[in-house]
């Protein structure tokens, strides 16, 4: 186990690299009477290239003060925030009347901003302040595919339950452009904001929650805007995985067994696991593998994603092969660990490895880890842990251990906690 931190410390040195169904769609009268009396709130959004005049990315925003202060998705607009001289951010209202936005804040982690339109409209919406029940109707507004502006009518399902961060599931077909458009209740309120899908009537909103902090954010800082965007986002990371991961490293771990080797599990109810086995006759091996992962993302950029963590593991046994051949083929299965596109060069440094010989569980591994560092979030790394048992001449585990955007001590902490739990049989 020392070994494992004495890699971790060398890894970090390494080259100075660490620093829809038909009822569904039906539109009734009370959705009628929603977008009637409630569409002049919604708008387009648009981020438009200054080089051309044409829009480059659209979205849906709504107006929620008298102020001009406007919501939307910070996918809607991350253009514009990274390349802010290439870009700049409009919206269209539903008369046609178009103007610019100028960005507040964001809230990278639930996929928020504010932005603030200098020629307010009179009509803005207002936060619910009401908890819905499971099975209310509720109504989202937006501009899918730039066709103009619709809602669709749909089902409060609650909270996702597998989630690091609380989402609402909403049984409703959101459409691209429709990001960062409104969710309604009965009485026009706002009880959320779109910002993904996953087909089929599924489709997730960011609870309004979330949204009330970010403008109560920005009230607090009126004559301070941002300036430094990416140090902005790497202090929002740096919170959320310290947040989560504190929980995670304090609680009590789900442990399963794979071939002779017991291992973590489902760490937390946020990861799900995945299993199967094959038994390759012809080939005179089986192997059995279980993939654990957390199915939340963070947005950064149309190139970078960040926040998942995924681990692996692979019992291969021989059925007859000599202990050279088994050792070719166990020596491929580490050699060639997955990787993961997540992130391009503009994006993230080259990964800096180091392997060794370590003793977990008083037995023998060989480890490999690896680790980059984001260019603009440089305090934050994606780190890859491939590791093979090596005291058995015909059966062994691999294992692999993937942490997207995380901090240097987090990242010791977790590997070194996730390596105690593992117990091989006696």
């Amino acid at each position: 186990m020392r070994k494992i931190v004495v890699l971790i410390g060398v890894v970090f040195w390494l080259g100075g690299a660490w620093e829809g169904n038909g009822r569904a769609a039906q539109i009734t009268d009370e959705a009628q009477r929603i977008y009637q009396q409630h569409q002049k709130s919604v708008y387009q959004i648009q981020v438009v290239d200054l080089a051309t005049e044409k829009k480059t990315a659209i979205g849906s925003g709504f107006q929620f003060t008298p102020a001009g202060y406007l919501a939307t998705n910070y996918h809607v607009l991350s253009q514009a925030i990274h390349s802010p001289e290439r870009f700049r951010v409009d919206y269209v209202r539903y008369d046609g009347v178009t103007g610019p936005l100028t960005i507040l804040d964001v809230d990278v982690v639930h996929d928020l901003a504010v932005v603030q339109s200098k020629a307010p409209y009179e009509a803005y919406l207002s936060f619910s302040e009401t908890e819905l029940s499971k099975g209310t109707r509720i109504f989202s507004l937006g501009n899918p595919l730039d066709l103009g502006m619709t809602i669709i009518e749909g089902t409060y399902n609650g909270l996702m339950e597998k989630s690091l961060y609380r989402k609402i599931l909403f049984s409703g077909s959101l459409n691209p452009g429709m990001s960062g458009g409104p969710a309604l209740d009965h009485d026009g309120r706002v009880i959320g904001v779109n910002v993904s899908t996953a087909g089929n009537q599924v489709s997730f909103l960011v609870p309004v929650e979330y949204l009330r902090k970010l403008y109560e954010a920005v009230r607090g800082h009126p004559s301070a805007p941002v300036t430094d965007w990416n140090k902005h986002i790497e202090e929002q990371l740096i919170e959320n995985q310290n947040n989560y991961m504190d929980i995670l490293l304090s609680s009590s771990w789900d442990v399963l067994p794979v071939g002779e080797v017991r291992v973590s599990g489902e760490i937390m109810n946020v990861f799900k696991c995945w299993g199967s086995s094959e038994d390759k006759k012809e080939e005179l091996y089986n192997y059995a593998y279980i993939n654990c992962s957390t199915e939340d993302r963070i947005f950064l950029s149309d190139s970078h994603e960040t926040g998942q963590i995924i681990y692996k593991y692979n019992w291969v046994t021989s059925k007859g092969l000599n202990p050279m051949r088994f050792y070719n083929l166990y020596e491929n299965y580490f050699r060639y660990p997955q990787t993961y596109e997540n992130a391009e060069e503009d994006d993230a440094g080259n990964f800096e490895c180091h392997t060794d010989f370590v003793t977990v569980s008083q037995e023998a591994w060989k480890a490999s880890l690896c680790a980059r560092h984001y260019k603009k979030y440089p305090k934050l790394y994606d780190i890859n842990l491939s590791m093979a048992s090596v005291n058995k001449k015909d059966r062994g585990l691999l294992l692999e251990v993937v942490a997207l955007g995380i901090s240097r001590e987090k990242a010791e902490n977790f590997v070194k906690r996730f390596l105690k739990e593992i117990q091989w049989g006696k």
